[in-house]
């Protein structure tokens, strides 16, 4: 596979890999907490703020 070279960090449309998930550590470790006790989640925000890959 060929490398990637992005000049933006901020990539819309896809998700590429945790590299370019920007500093959700605090959210990524509160939702994993959340999902191992079995309790549901809301995930609330305008378009294209980062939702799908904060799941991912």
């Amino acid at each position: 596979m060929a490398a990637m070279h992005l000049n933006n960090p901020f990539v819309i449309g896809k998700y590429l890999s945790p590299k370019y998930f920007c500093d959700r550590t605090e959210e990524t470790e509160f939702l994993k907490k959340q999902i191992e006790n079995g309790r549901d989640v809301a995930l609330i925000s305008p378009r294209r703020i980062g939702k799908s890959g904060l799941i991912q």
